[in-house]
């Protein structure tokens, strides 16, 4: 059964994920790499995750022994497609204006309802079709964001924009991947905990290769550490659980509109935080995306009434 907790879990992920542009933004004046944010976000998750597992609670229901070898299968896929998620939305918010780099996450609906479609090889039905509206409505509200020019967003200086329409695109597809591939486990999927450990082991794994480059490291750590905190749990351990325990009870199309979400929270707190200024016509194509977000949830909740 579909639980209203499910629709609140997607909005947090959205609002939790909508600051990753702020920090990436924030850390990257601090001189990180793309790479070097990709690693320290893992390693913050991996050190935090790790007293976690060793309470009696979460090591009985949710630790990687644990697991079946369906579960297991299921995690690793996760996981894997979660780093280059990470490293997607990053380059994306590095590379090109923080508005258009939210605005390519945010495909990821649209994505999902046609290729839902195109592997059925039919047309919506009925409640389909008021679900499809949201997503066009939403999407129209992204484009109308994307086209809103404004001199208050701009890309960082030294940007490459293919980088970033590339990390962009990367990051929408692993968002309905990973939708479907969690909406078939159903019942199956395994913990959120299971799958952010495995996703920050995976990382760690990498480090030596992320921080091969890195110069002065250390120094810049030390001086951004809360940054970075939060970065890791704000930005990647909160919406992590979140969207796990979101897609498992959510049709694909409904729990890939957290990437609407996140294109309105990073503009509202690009807004709040770092100055960046919208145009009127832009502020109207924000409200549209907020209503479609919410057009695409409520036959998901209307479906949950009826599930077994």
């Amino acid at each position: 059964m579909i639980r209203p907790a499910a629709i609140f879990a997607l909005l947090t992920a959205g609002l939790c994920w909508g600051t990753t542009g702020i920090y990436v933004r924030v850390l990257g004046e601090r001189g990180f790499s793309s790479f070097e944010l990709l690693a320290i976000r893992l390693l913050m998750v991996f050190i935090i995750l790790v007293p976690i597992m060793f309470l009696p609670t979460i090591r009985r229901s949710s630790s990687i022994v644990g697991l079946s070898v369906a579960q297991r299968n299921v995690a690793l896929r996760v996981s894997l497609l979660m780093l280059f998620y990470y490293l997607g939305a990053i380059l994306a918010i590095q590379h090109l204006p923080l508005i258009l780099a939210v605005l390519l996450f945010g495909s990821s609906p649209l994505i999902a309802w046609s290729l839902e479609l195109i592997l059925a090889r039919r047309l919506p039905d009925k409640s389909e079709r008021i679900q499809s509206l949201g997503v066009l409505l939403g999407t129209c509200g992204l484009l109308g964001l994307a086209y809103g020019r404004h001199s208050g967003s701009m890309a960082p200086a030294g940007a490459v924009p293919l980088v970033g329409y590339a990390g962009g695109i990367t990051a929408a597809l692993v968002t309905v991947v990973n939708a479907r591939i969690l909406r078939r486990a159903g019942s199956m999927a395994p913990p959120s905990i299971s799958i952010s450990l495995i996703t920050s082991i995976l990382g760690a794994v990498l480090v030596p290769l992320l921080f091969i480059n890195s110069v002065g490291l250390f120094y810049r750590i030390q001086d951004s550490w809360l940054t970075l905190l939060g970065f890791g749990v704000v930005a990647t351990l909160i919406p992590g659980f979140a969207i796990v325990y979101a897609g498992s009870r959510l049709p694909a199309t409904a729990t890939s509109t957290v990437s609407i979400q996140l294109q309105v929270w990073t503009v509202i707190l690009g807004w709040l935080i770092l100055n960046e200024t919208l145009s009127y016509s832009q502020i109207i194509a924000t409200i549209s995306v907020m209503l479609g977000t919410a057009i695409c949830l409520l036959p998901s909740q209307g479906e949950g009434r009826s599930s077994p």
